[in-house]
């Protein structure tokens, strides 16, 4: 048995590893059935995002989330906590809703209504119509904040060294 090539999708010159032929296969909505939930997880710019659809009759929900990094304590950073949140201000005032705080962490993530049947095309327009708007705000964000995916020696900060106080970086 040959193993099927792992379709990849580039959007803004970054490569997404899904297999866009899993999503056909599950689908069948050419016959106008219901999509089961279909979830996946991919990495745009050193970001994890996570991704849920369902077809629910008339209507076809998606989330999708990802983790751009920690907001930094103000003890930590005054400046970076500072210019991060005002990104985060213009990028909301921009796109809308797309940026947020939770629990130390800065989040990137929408919830759209998607028109059923699904289709792979539906589904990854959607989140590339998403994404790339987002793009310049999530290169600034990682001027401050080093992208969770992005490699990292042990033990090193989030904090980009520019950013940090005291010995180890300069004040901003």
């Amino acid at each position: 048995m040959r193993m099927s090539e792992p379709k990849v999708l580039i959007i803004g010159g970054q490569s997404l590893p899904i297999d866009l032929g899993s999503f056909v296969e599950a689908e069948g909505n050419a016959l106008g059935l219901s999509l089961a939930p279909v979830q996946f997880d991919f990495n745009y710019r050193d970001i994890r995002f996570a991704c849920r659809c369902e077809s629910h009759g008339e209507s076809a929900p998606l989330k999708l989330v990802g983790d751009v990094g920690p907001m930094p304590f103000s003890a930590e950073s005054a400046g970076a906590r500072s210019a991060l949140r005002t990104i985060v201000d213009a990028a909301n005032e921009a796109l809308g809703p797309t940026f947020k705080v939770a629990q130390g962490r800065l989040l990137i993530g929408t919830e759209r209504e998607l028109s059923p049947p699904i289709t792979a095309t539906a589904l990854i327009g959607a989140i590339a119509s998403f994404l790339l708007p987002a793009s310049p705000y999530l290169t600034l964000i990682a001027e401050v904040v080093r992208p969770p995916l992005q490699p990292a020696k042990p033990g090193e900060s989030a904090l980009r060294r520019e950013w940090r106080t005291g010995p180890t970086g300069r004040t901003r």
